[in-house]
């Protein structure tokens, strides 16, 4: 007969491990999802949060100078503290074009607000057209990511 000794299984008896399995399998996403900082509460302590970890800058005329910002937010429960550690080159295309400045606005950002990773390029007279990139690497004081180290792309023209 099925079902017993070993023979076939009902459908009905299928359907309903096939259920209790895929409630189990439910529960413990819900669960890991939540864990994991998707309940759509603040995490604990400061917080960056980016649009991304690759940012155009636009173009840089030869002999000219531009100030470009990237926004960030403090998505956590404390004080965010953010510093531009270091700006350097991302290629070996040896380009004269620097960043002159830059600064954080403001240096520390309350919870749920937001700020400004501001560079000043400069590129010098006679400057060829070419893309170009920086890497530039943020302190921060989120425990889960203290080195945070972002792409800046940028076009030099003539």
């Amino acid at each position: 007969m099925a079902g017993e000794g070993g023979g076939l299984t009902p459908p009905a008896a299928r359907r309903r491990r096939g259920a209790a399995a895929a409630s189990v399998l439910l529960a413990a996403a819900i669960g890991l999802f939540v864990a994991c900082g998707g309940g759509g509460e603040k995490a604990s302590g400061p917080r960056l949060a980016l649009d991304g970890d690759s940012f155009d800058l636009g173009v840089v005329k030869a002999g000219g100078s531009v100030e470009r910002a990237i926004d960030f937010r403090n998505e956590g429960t404390e004080p965010l503290a953010v510093t531009i550690a270091d700006v350097r080159s991302a290629t070996k295309l040896g380009c004269e074009c620097w960043v002159d400045e830059f600064e954080v606005r403001p240096e520390v950002v309350g919870p749920g607000a937001t700020g400004q990773l501001v560079f000043k390029l400069k590129s010098p007279e006679g400057m060829r057209e070419m893309d170009d990139a920086l890497l530039a690497d943020l302190k921060v004081n989120d425990r889960e990511r203290p080195l945070v180290t972002i792409s800046l792309r940028f076009r030099m023209a003539p």
